[in-house]
């Protein structure tokens, strides 16, 4: 699940291909898919048949049923966000987010404004107002707060969103992060599309069960 937050309010929206390209309008729960029908079917071969001996095939399928198969469960955002988040005052000095990010190691910030998320900062952000020396410290800076460089709309996520939807969301918007939030609103943690990459690079493949 995602949900945007922008100046208008939030708007709840449901699983990433369902995202708008400009507002986020409510959207339908998936709809699981339909049953198979597999399990009514009976697997037990007909040892009588001659052909089943020659099946190699089906032999390798008889195989997979009796050791249960390869099966992996579902990875959800909770399993590989970043928590506690790291976060920036939305008055804080671009300067201050520049140097905290790069002690943190980060590339985004969300910026929070009265104890509420406000927007969310990137890297990208904070170069476009500051030059930096050859040594990467920073030369000049404009005298910008964060709240005015930061992007206002931001789409995050529940912990339960299952990551599959959320390398779709990041593809989508060709963003970088998404803030996950709980049930009541607060901030909670961050998946970024390091961590996504990270995960599927330890334990290829993403399995499709639950």
């Amino acid at each position: 699940m995602f949900v945007v937050y922008s100046p208008e309010g939030q708007s709840f929206i449901g699983a990433a291909h369902n995202l708008p390209v400009l507002k986020v309008d409510p959207s339908m729960r998936v709809t699981q898919a339909k049953k198979a029908g597999l399990d009514d079917m009976s697997l037990e071969p007909d040892h009588s048949n001659p052909y089943f001996q020659k099946n190699e095939a089906l032999k390798k399928y008889q195989n997979v049923q009796k050791s249960g198969g390869d099966r992996r469960r579902s990875v959800k955002v909770s399993e590989l966000m970043s928590s506690p988040v790291v976060t920036i005052d939305s008055e804080a000095l671009i300067e201050d987010a520049w140097n905290l990010m790069v002690e943190r190691e980060i590339h985004h910030l969300p910026v929070i404004f009265n104890e509420q998320l406000a927007g969310i900062c990137s890297k990208s952000d904070v170069l476009q107002r500051i030059i930096l020396d050859e040594n990467g410290n920073i030369e000049e800076a404009r005298g910008d707060v964060v709240g005015r460089i930061m992007n206002p709309q931001v789409i995050t996520t529940r912990p339960e969103t299952e990551i599959r939807e959320i390398a779709l969301a990041l593809t989508q918007y060709r963003i970088g992060a998404l803030p996950v939030m709980d049930q009541q609103e607060h901030l909670i943690g961050i998946v970024t599309l390091t961590d996504l990459v990270k995960h599927l690079s330890q334990r290829p493949p993403v399995g499709l069960y639950v």
